[in-house]
């Protein structure tokens, strides 16, 4: 028996507790000061003889991946879990742009919002490459993307529709949908008509209250939409599972926190998960944005100080970090692709464009060119395990070396783009215990 290298443990409560936590396992054990000398000698001698309330800590400390077999060699364990799952491929997973027209103007967006939309002729070849796919995959999940892919509601349908019918062909399972939409007109008979088609889930956009999102996330002709998209969350909340990206940067990042108290005054807050991101450059479209962004380690705070404000207000929204999958990125992953609208692939939709500097290929044919196999071959290659700052990193299993886009922009580097979680680990632990330790009667959701 030996001591997991994942284990983590923290001072909290002023030192009255050591919370433990296991970023491989999840675990997470609270440990009152007065037993931590015992624990923590169980945890430098495992195999000594214990008896009693000790004894008890021991089991508690297996059960939870504290303590793990000596034969046990975790990271080796991690690099055949992100094998296993790159080259399953047992889902093919799209993530389909009908268009990259938007009907907004955000200063920051990394697209270049050219182009029209997704023809009928490329419509029907993309229905082909899913039709030949699916005879070496055991399900189809879509995810709708853009541009603003509200825009495009009949392709939407029309492919939905022949996208069951596929899978119905080869008896498999097409999977709740997503769309990733700016939220401006998503109304409630939108919501309900992508819900029939399987579209379950939504991903909406707000930077800040009115003021902040407005001055930023504005039509083309520059008036807000701050109110209207509001309104539509309160409406199609019940009606789709709805995810709100609030996008932080320098310039937005102490109100940030009113968005989620305005939800919570229209009493929205209890059927919709919140998502805090930062905003990155990415590419030349959006590189005079470079000042306000954030490095990681300085949204790490400020993701720690939005959450603490939140939790000073009663509202509970921070969780306790779990284990990735294996492969922190679909875009590692076998069975994964970005379409665009002219039919080509990507691996990462940071990367979609009509450029096709970072195609892997398209749905006409199934010989990419030598450019298109190398951009994959650079995504399907990408292994934290073999960065040295990455494989001896206690956050790993949390992390798996962050964005595989990211990390590759750096290919002399010792590390990935590290998540969050390595900079704050400790006072979001700390957070999290307070918040699952608030009084129930607090009408927010907690985490």
């Amino acid at each position: 028996m030996k001591a997991s290298r994942y284990n983590h443990l923290c001072a909290i409560r002023n030192g009255r507790i050591i919370l433990a936590y296991n970023s491989y396992s999840g675990a997470v054990a609270e440990i009152e000061s007065e037993n931590y000398p015992v624990v923590r000698k169980i945890l430098d001698a495992p195999n000594a003889v214990y008896e009693g309330e000790a004894a008890s800590f021991l089991q508690c400390l297996r059960d939870g991946g504290f303590l793990i077999p000596d034969g046990i060699d975790q990271r080796s364990a991690l690099r055949v879990k992100a094998r296993s799952d790159r080259l399953e491929g047992t889902i093919l997973t799209l993530t389909i742009a009908p268009t990259l027209a938007c009907n907004f103007s955000c200063d920051y967006c990394f697209e270049s919002r050219t182009g029209g939309r997704m023809s009928e002729p490329t419509q029907e070849a993309l229905l082909a490459f899913v039709d030949r796919y699916l005879y070496r995959a055991d399900g189809l999940r879509i995810c709708w993307f853009g541009g603003e892919p509200t825009l495009c509601l009949p392709i939407i349908e029309r492919l939905q529709r022949e996208f069951a019918e596929l899978t119905r062909k080869h008896r498999l399972t097409l999977y709740p949908g997503m769309i990733i939409t700016n939220g401006y007109l998503l109304d409630a008979a939108m919501a309900r008509q992508l819900k029939e088609l399987g579209v379950a889930q939504a991903q909406v956009t707000l930077d800040g209250p009115r003021s902040v999102h407005d001055s930023r996330r504005k039509l083309k002709n520059g008036r807000g939409t701050f109110d209207r998209i509001l309104d539509n969350l309160c409406a199609v909340a019940g009606i789709l599972k709805i995810n709100i990206r609030i996008n932080i940067d320098k310039d937005n990042v102490d109100s940030a926190y009113e968005v989620v108290e305005l939800l919570q005054s229209r009493q929205v807050l209890d059927k919709v998960n919140i998502t805090f991101a930062p905003i990155t450059p990415s590419g030349s479209v959006c590189s005079d944005i470079i000042e306000r962004c954030h490095d990681n380690e300085e949204f790490a705070g400020a993701l720690t100080r939005t959450y603490r404000r939140l939790l000073e207000r009663g509202i509970r929204q921070v969780t306790f970090p779990r284990p990735s999958s294996g492969a922190a990125c679909g875009a590692i992953a076998e069975g994964y692709f970005v379409v665009s609208p002219t039919g080509h692939l990507f691996k990462c939709w940071e990367d979609l464009s009509l450029d096709g500097a970072k195609w892997v290929g398209d749905i006409f044919s199934s010989q990419p060119s030598e450019q298109q196999l190398a951009n994959l071959r650079a995504y399907q290659s990408w292994q934290p395990l073999g960065l040295t700052e990455c494989r001896d990193c206690s956050v790993l299993p949390i992390c798996m070396g962050g964005c595989p886009a990211r990390g590759l922009e750096k290919p002399s580097a010792t590390c990935g783009s590290c998540v969050t979680w390595k900079h704050n680990l400790g006072e979001l632990l700390d957070l999290a215990y307070a918040s699952a330790n608030a009084s129930p009667s607090n009408p927010n959701r907690g985490s």
